[in-house]
């Protein structure tokens, strides 16, 4: 019996088949001679079928099957279950078998998967990796898919990638599938918009042409049409449930990312802003209005302010954050003490399983008995916003169990972001709403609202004007800011008119507007993403794409460990924030520490964590005493400050803003053809500039120098007497 006359003689109603999916199409699972095979049975064709069939010569859809398995399956082997036989029943329906593959999973039902578990992202990404090089392969052997979605792409536990429902398909043997091609099965590919880059990108290893994404925008737009309208075009037929699982809304998305230790970005600007409410412009705008000539009042004094008052022990405001997690925890415990930093800072995160949770809490624990100060941060996700009640669980745990051990808690992080789940200022205020029950439970504790990151001042005063919505039962001792000074250089660069100071100087101001928070700023997250460090930056997550990049904010290991010591001097010493966060200790992409890309890798101390370590053997328990020159373009952009060690002896810090000086040089200097732009000379402090003959002079790393080494952007330290 010939293969064909033993699949028509099959019977799929039998006790032995399996059956997999229903619908128009019915696939069973039995045997079929030796082998395990799927049997796919298609319906018997409408007369009209039959007709255009007749007219166009169209095998039947069984024989289509056949035929584009075998030739998929001799030009990209393993890119399809290997073919078996076809036949045509003499009703006209037909039977397609192909072998059976154990423990297949759909693509659709893989991603439903990873967004139930948020992520991880690096899972994710990989995923999306694994497919698009699967469809890079199908299109250049020359086959056409026809329904490329997310549903007909299957996953292999051994990490191969089938593609089956081939009977749509076009064959090109020859120079492969053409661009307008590819664009139209891509566009049938199911992903976030920001994943959907990232999967266009994977595919065509380098940056997409731009004739395929017009192609793949139309073609989509086309689908998008096609699909919405279906119940006009068959009104009376009924719709089928699909067996897939369906996937949250595009808001509902919340992935996770261990690399950068961040939530991921899931869609593109334009498809956010879709989705964010009007409210994002409008209630800021509203605020600032009714209150912007009290902003511009305080913002004046406050400039007036800074670097004008001695402020005692300022080093010791600096906190470094630890991750805590149970594979760093103990390495972080051991270079501690090299770093000598008073203060320590945890977060926590909602998304967090119970295990991780009571290990964090227990790190705090620890922390404590060895006496640092221990601030945490409670950190929301999504499902902290579709589901509150969950939200004041996991917040009424952590303080339960720290409460009395630390010295303020930061409530939510970057709420200005909907990347970490919160939209809009109703979503906001959902969360705030728990705050005044919590502040009446823990008395003991210091509160930090409302975590807007980076310098979006508007939407600061907004989330201040919703906090004095939710009436506390005493005012905040301050508020919390994640500033990164736009990331782009060093912290004196200009973002618009303001540079760091100007920018704490006016987000302080912005306090002024509410008695519900009292004007102390905490800068609760601050660093600069390392050059190199790929996939682990926070520019660089959740993959990095192919070609040049343009306007990379990176920077190399000792830019990160200049710009770090001058903001927090910046910052503390004008009395502009109360205190300052780095993030973090240890993190291959930005931290102190480079800790490598695999628990087994050895960590290796950056020039940041000798800057941050020397900076607090000079000027732990310091005072600051004035500033003599602030960096101003007519004074050659040097900054000097004054300050007294633990012992009251004189110690002076100053730096030359060089970045800044390259830029006037660049706006003011006549470019010649082959000549460089002329740059100020270097500047060396003397003794009589300083009031006081140094005993040693010291980079920022701790190494002596010559007293009359030029300032750079790396500051020098000038000692009246040797230190401890």
């Amino acid at each position: 019996m010939t293969p064909f006359d033993q699949l028509a003689a099959l019977d799929p109603t039998a006790p032995e088949a399996i059956v997999l999916q229903r619908g128009r199409n019915l696939s069973v699972r039995m045997p079929f001679g030796a082998a395990d095979a799927v049997v796919k049975c298609f319906p018997k064709p409408t007369p009209f079928r039959r007709l255009l069939a007749r007219i166009t010569r169209e095998p039947p859809r069984a024989r289509r099957a056949y035929d584009a398995a075998r030739f998929l399956d001799t030009h990209a082997p393993g890119s399809t279950p290997e073919p078996l036989a076809w036949c045509t029943m003499p009703d006209g329906s037909g039977r397609f078998a192909s072998r059976y593959v154990e423990g297949l999973q759909s693509f659709t039902a893989a991603l439903a998967k990873c967004y139930a578990d948020h992520g991880p992202g690096t899972d994710l990404i990989a995923l999306i990796d694994r497919v698009a090089h699967a469809c890079r392969r199908m299109h250049d052997a020359g086959f056409f898919h026809g329904d490329l979605g997310n549903q007909n792409i299957m996953l292999t536990p051994e990490g191969g990638v089938l593609l089956i429902d081939l009977n749509r398909c076009r064959l090109f043997p020859e120079g492969g599938v053409p661009t307008a091609l590819r664009a139209r099965d891509l566009s049938r590919i199911a992903l976030p918009s920001d994943f959907l880059r990232c999967f266009f990108e994977m595919y065509w290893q380098a940056p997409p042409p731009a004739a395929f994404l017009k192609a793949e925008r139309r073609c989509r737009l086309r689908f998008r049409i096609h699909s919405r309208t279906r119940r006009y075009r068959h009104p009376f037929r009924p719709r089928r449930p699909s067996p897939e699982p369906v996937y949250p809304h595009p808001k509902d998305i919340w992935v996770w990312d261990p690399c950068s230790e961040q939530a991921l970005v899931t869609l593109r600007p334009r498809d956010r802003r879709r989705y964010q409410s009007p409210s994002r412009v409008f209630l800021p705008l509203a605020v600032l209005l009714r209150h912007g000539w009290r902003i511009s009042r305080a913002w004046r004094a406050t400039r007036k302010t800074a670097f004008n008052h001695p402020i005692l022990h300022f080093a010791n405001r600096a906190f470094i954050s630890l991750s805590a997690d149970p594979d760093r925890f103990q390495k972080e415990l051991d270079y501690l003490p090299q770093l000598n930093c008073p203060g320590v800072h945890l977060r926590f995160y909602a998304h967090e399983n119970a295990e991780t949770l009571a290990y964090k809490l227990e790190a705090v624990h620890t922390l404590h008995r060895l006496h640092y100060a221990v601030a945490v941060s409670l950190v929301q996700c999504r499902e902290s916003v579709r589901n509150p009640q969950s939200w004041r669980t996991f917040c009424e745990t952590v303080l339960d169990a720290v409460h009395g051990e630390v010295i303020w808690v930061e409530y939510l992080h970057a709420v200005n972001r909907v990347k970490w789940g919160i939209w809009n200022f109703r979503e906001l205020k959902k969360l705030l709403d728990f705050l005044p029950d919590l502040c009446r439970r823990y008395q003991d504790i210091s509160f930090l609202p409302p975590a807007v990151i980076d310098f979006e001042w508007d939407y600061f005063a907004g989330a201040v004007n919703r906090i004095h919505g939710i009436k506390a039962p005493y005012p905040f001792p301050g508020a919390s800011v994640e500033l990164y000074v736009d990331r782009r250089g060093p912290p004196e660069a200009f973002q618009g008119k303001f540079d760091a100071v100007g920018k704490l100087g006016l987000l302080q101001a912005i306090l002024h507007i509410t008695p519900a928070i009292e004007n102390h700023l905490v800068v609760t997250e601050f660093n600069w993403p390392i050059a190199g460090t790929g996939v682990w930056s926070p520019v660089g997550a959740p993959y990095e794409s192919p070609g040049p990049r343009f306007n990379d904010p990176s920077v190399s290991e000792t830019q990160a460990a200049a710009y770090m010591l001058r903001y927090l001097l910046l910052g503390l010493c004008s009395g502009l924030a109360s205190s300052m966060v780095f993030w973090s200790l240890a993190a291959h992409g930005f931290g102190l520490i480079d800790p490598g890309t695999s628990p087994i890798d050895s960590w290796r101390p950056r020039p940041g964590f000798e800057t941050l370590a020397f900076f607090f053997r000079i000027l732990r328990n310091g005072s600051f005493c004035e500033a003599v020159r602030r960096g101003t373009a007519a004074e050659h952009r040097v900054w000097v400050l004054r300050m007294l060690d633990k012992q009251g002896r004189r110690v002076t810090v100053a730096w030359q803003v060089t970045e800044l000086l390259e830029q006037d040089a660049h706006r003011t200097s006549p470019h010649i053809p082959g000549h460089a732009p002329a740059t100020p000379l270097p500047l060396s402090l003397q003794p009589t500039n300083l009031g006081f003959t140094p005993a040693a002079v010291y980079d920022m790393r701790g190494k002596t120098v010559a007293p009359d080494t030029p300032i750079s952007g790396c500051p020098l330290y000038y000692c009246e007497a040797l230190p401890d």
